[in-house]
């Protein structure tokens, strides 16, 4: 095993320019430098590589077969060198971005497109899962979370982007039916639609916030489900009320589909926030959607939020 690949380089600098002087000239490394690790080279393989004379070297038999595969190896070298100063100079190559499920259907799926037009040499990868994945470890770039504070993560910046929250839904139907509730008590009276997480004890129980108030409401759950499209649907149909982030219900309420309940009452404030490492020696393909994200994404998020 070779211990310097730098001898490999020194073996074919001297063969292509045909002698040490000539090398020496070209690479800028002394010409007693590349006498000694050619011979040390020779040493290692117990062959010679080279026939010297005062004037001009010639290859040998077992040299020319050497020279041919250090061709290969020197040229794969330079060109990962090359490749990786190429991603230096222009956004290129593969990005992979983690984001919740509901964050890459209504934030980002209308501006993701945009980016890549912009950047024709950018591969992207969207993982979009509700698991909170590990930059470092699963070899993420960056990833976009929403909590109620911005966590601190050792070793990764954290960049605020906005704020969304989760609203108290019902279709006109059911309000009709059940007619316009109160108060959060009043959450009792009526059918609901959750995630199995927000069940304790077999109750229902939303903390919700007003202002400086907040309550943690009971109810009793028609529909228990992690799916927020299936509960919005169910909400849709009169099954109950539902509390869904803004991004899920902003459209049907632009659309009269269904109406606030409890105006004024929201499920707790999340931060949306961008994780990221920090900057030394990141790529310029990972800056460029960091800064594409930072303008284009708190606009999204406030087309889908819904007035309270």
């Amino acid at each position: 095993m070779i211990d310097d690949l730098n001898d490999l380089q020194y073996f074919v600098l001297v063969v292509r320019h045909k002698g040490f002087t000539a090398a020496s000239k070209i690479s800028g490394v002394e010409k007693t430098r590349l006498s000694r690790r050619v011979a040390i080279l020779e040493s290692r393989l117990g062959v010679r590589l080279l026939n010297r004379t005062t004037r001009q070297i010639a290859l040998t038999e077992a040299g020319s077969h050497f020279y041919a595969q250090c061709l290969t190896v020197v040229e794969g070298a330079n060109t990962a060198f090359d490749s990786i100063a190429n991603l230096q100079i222009e956004p290129a190559g593969m990005v992979r971005l983690s984001c919740p499920q509901v964050m890459a259907e209504t934030y980002l799926s209308p501006i993701l497109p945009g980016y890549l037009l912009m950047h024709p040499k950018v591969r992207l990868e969207l993982n979009a899962t509700d698991r909170e994945v590990n930059l470092i470890e699963e070899g993420f770039d960056l990833a976009l979370r929403a909590r109620p504070q911005i966590e601190d993560s050792a070793g990764l910046v954290a960049r605020k982007l906005g704020v969304a929250r989760r609203v108290l839904v019902a279709s006109p139907a059911f309000i009709a039916r059940c007619g316009q509730l109160e108060s959060p008590e009043d959450l009792k009276q009526v059918d609901t639609l959750c995630r199995p997480g927000d069940v304790q004890d077999g109750k229902g129980r939303w903390l919700l916030e007003n202002g400086g108030s907040s309550c943690l409401a009971a109810h009793t759950p028609r529909l228990l489900s992690d799916d927020l499209r299936m509960q919005l649907e169910a909400s849709i149909h009169g099954l109950g009320v539902a509390l869904l982030p803004e991004p899920i219900a902003s459209s049907a309420v632009a659309r009269n589909q269904v109406e606030l309940v409890l105006r004024g009452w929201t499920g707790a404030e999340h931060i949306i926030h961008l994780l990221f490492p920090k900057p030394k020696g990141m790529l310029p393909s990972v800056r460029s959607l960091i800064d594409y994200l930072s303008i284009h994404l708190p606009a999204s998020i406030q087309e889908h939020s819904v007035v309270i």
